[in-house]
């Protein structure tokens, strides 16, 4: 067994509510490792252009948010830093009460052996489950990161309706933490079984957890902003971006992706978070 499967056995994913669930569950978990293999055997631009709807959203180490499969496409293609072979297990899967959109999150491997973790939205219709928008976390070095000639970052497409309460909570999530600072922030805003993905490749499980992480070293300024998000039912999703300023040290400019649940209560926490590096304009 590879070393990606036996991390994968540490984490237990989402138990369903119904049968219902269980069998978009187990759909989601098939089309997520079909993707992976596809990864695999022929990259992930190409494979992304095949399982990502028209409107995909990418976060790729360095780059801006990219929006759009063909600019994604376009973009990763061009990547000399981005192994030919990448593949992922997922840890984590979870499924909208009314079945249309789902969540997961996992671990990356490179025929490089560099290692890094992954988030994925996904929307399901007619044709199965397609990706709507996908994180890949420290799967290249940020200053890797080469635009195509010509290239200029497209238009972010906004937050539609349907999804205004996640990108609310985002916001909130973020004013929360320009008040109270960062570790008392995401104490609150993570889900009991949410988890974060520090650049240091860690994955940080709980609230606990996530205050102690952010309690560690020097305090820092977190400024962030939702730019897309999308939802249905009870799950959602947010990107956007964030600037980190440690104390007496220069910013750090980020983009990020928040998977997110609304809770039995009606409060909405983010089940996973994680970002990479882009440029600071």
């Amino acid at each position: 067994m590879s070393p990606l499967a036996l991390l994968a056995l540490s984490f237990a994913l989402q138990q369903p509510t119904s049968e219902r669930q269980l069998a978009w569950r187990d759909e989601l978990l098939a089309a997520d490792a079909a993707a992976a293999d596809t990864a695999r055997l022929i990259g992930l631009p190409s494979t992304l252009n095949r399982v990502g709807i028209p409107e995909l959203v990418v976060l790729y180490p360095g780059a801006p948010i990219l929006t759009g499969r063909d600019v994604v496409t376009r973009v990763l293609a061009a990547q000399p830093a981005l192994p030919r072979s990448v593949s992922w297990v997922p840890l984590y899967a979870e499924v909208s009460d009314d079945g249309r959109m789902g969540v997961s999150y996992g671990v990356t491997g490179t025929e490089s052996m560099r290692f890094g973790k992954y988030m994925t939205a996904w929307r399901r219709g007619s044709d199965g489950w397609k990706m709507v928008a996908h994180a890949q976390l420290g799967i290249a070095a940020p200053n890797a990161y080469r635009p195509p000639a010509g290239f200029v970052p497209p238009a972010l497409p906004g937050i539609p309706g349907h999804a205004a309460e996640y990108a609310r909570a985002d916001a909130e999530f973020a004013s929360h933490a320009m008040r109270a600072g960062a570790p008392d922030a995401f104490g609150k805003w993570i889900a009991v079984d949410g988890v974060m993905f520090p650049v240091t490749g860690e994955i940080i499980r709980g609230r606990a957890e996530a205050r102690r992480l952010l309690s560690e070293g020097p305090p820092a300024q977190w400024v962030w902003r939702p730019l897309i998000a999308g939802a249905s039912g009870n799950i959602g999703w947010t990107v956007g971006e964030a600037v980190i300023t440690p104390a007496n040290g220069p910013p750090f400019y980020t983009k990020y992706m928040s998977l997110w649940r609304r809770e039995r209560d009606g409060s909405i926490r983010f089940i996973a978070d994680g970002g990479n590096a882009r440029p600071a304009s």
